[in-house]
């Protein structure tokens, strides 16, 4: 199971998204960024804080098909599926975002994070929890 630190800091980081300016990086690039997909995004994140995981990865997934390639969406619904047990598409997500993440190293890490927490889970094989 992840440590508990790497849970949090990885929960932060999803509810971050409804502050002010989370997704800058991704914002300064109009190819990133479109007001559907914010929306999209910001659903999705409330949704999470509700404990609504499933209609949280759904939303995520359709603001994916607005923009495939957007690597703040990717880890959100990387950090859900975690939390959801599917390891490898945890992982897979991560990885998927740092293809995409540009020069937005805080985004970067975290996706590291995710990775590392997505392998230690499927050793353990043990459901992360998350704090709601």
């Amino acid at each position: 199971m992840p440590s508990t630190p790497v849970l949090s800091a990885l929960l932060l980081l999803f509810s971050a998204i409804t502050a002010p300016g989370a997704l800058a990086g991704e914002r300064s690039a109009p190819a990133r960024s479109n007001h559907a997909s914010t929306v999209l995004i910001e659903t999705a994140s409330q949704q999470y804080a509700d404990g609504q995981l499933d209609q949280a990865a759904a939303t995520l997934e359709r603001a994916l098909h607005i923009q495939p390639n957007n690597p703040a969406t990717l880890h959100y619904l990387g950090v859900l599926r975690l939390q959801q047990g599917l390891y490898e598409q945890a992982e897979t997500l991560a990885q998927r975002s740092n293809l995409r993440v540009g020069n937005n190293h805080a985004l970067r890490s975290r996706n590291l994070q995710l990775i590392e927490a997505a392998h230690k889970a499927q050793g353990d094989g043990v459901l992360p929890t998350a704090a709601y």
